[in-house]
């Protein structure tokens, strides 16, 4: 079955900052861009940081007028506003881990870098979200190819996967019973799928079988265990 990765789903038009980008431009970037974070990057591409909509807010909550005849400082730059360090990701990381490890790390994007640190893509939430878009054609294919031909050996004469609205319905027959589980378990595993409907009948029933002699057979094979 495909397994989804980073580069699937990956934002490659990145939106960067240098280093001393003042923190007007840094503004004008998250505005004219519609984004809620900028990387900051050495000219070489490497990543060095992560400006976001709350370090700008955080900044400027600070901000306060200076004496009357104090010396003229620095404005600050992304250098002096930047979090470090950044949450990053490999465009060939599974998907399934990096989603995780969002959730895990409560951020809302990742930055995706090569082997050298150069800020190559930035995966976020709503690439993430873009998975469940998918429309019931898309979805009927992937589960027809990937799951039941290509990792489960059936054709689409034996098991039918039928989709509407993201609701996969599985009918037709098999020769075991926990082949019929596995089926419905990794067709729920698609991404985009949001419920099951297991009707796929089967002609013998081998869980018993299948929790005291597991892996005496192939899992997928319709040969009933021998006694």
């Amino acid at each position: 079955m495909r397994q989804w990765k980073v580069s699937d789903v990956m934002t490659r038009d990145v939106v960067t900052a240098g280093p001393d980008a003042p923190i007007n431009e840094l503004a004008g970037l998250l505005t004219r861009h519609r984004i809620s974070a900028v990387p900051v990057v050495a000219d070489d591409g490497r990543l060095l940081g992560l400006v976001s909509e709350a370090d700008l807010a955080a900044r400027i909550s600070r901000t306060a007028p200076a004496p009357r005849h104090a010396t003229a400082a620095r404005a600050p730059r992304a250098r002096d506003l930047m979090s470090r360090p950044v949450h990053t990701a490999a465009p060939d990381e599974l998907l399934s881990a990096a989603a995780r490890r969002m959730r895990k790390r409560h951020v809302r994007r990742l930055i995706v870098t090569d082997d050298t640190r150069r800020v190559t893509a930035v995966v976020s939430r709503a690439d993430l979200m873009r998975l469940y878009t998918r429309g019931d054609d898309t979805l009927r294919r992937e589960i027809t190819e990937q799951v039941l031909k290509k990792t489960l050996w059936i054709g689409p004469a034996q098991v039918r996967a039928d989709v509407d609205a993201g609701v996969v319905t599985l009918t037709g027959e098999v020769g075991r019973r926990s082949t019929a589980e596995i089926a419905a378990r990794l067709s729920a595993g698609v991404p985009g799928v949001s419920h099951v409907v297991d009707n796929i009948a089967y002609a013998f029933d081998d869980t018993a079988l299948v929790r005291s002699r597991a892996g005496r057979t192939h899992p997928f094979s319709a040969e009933p265990f021998r006694l």
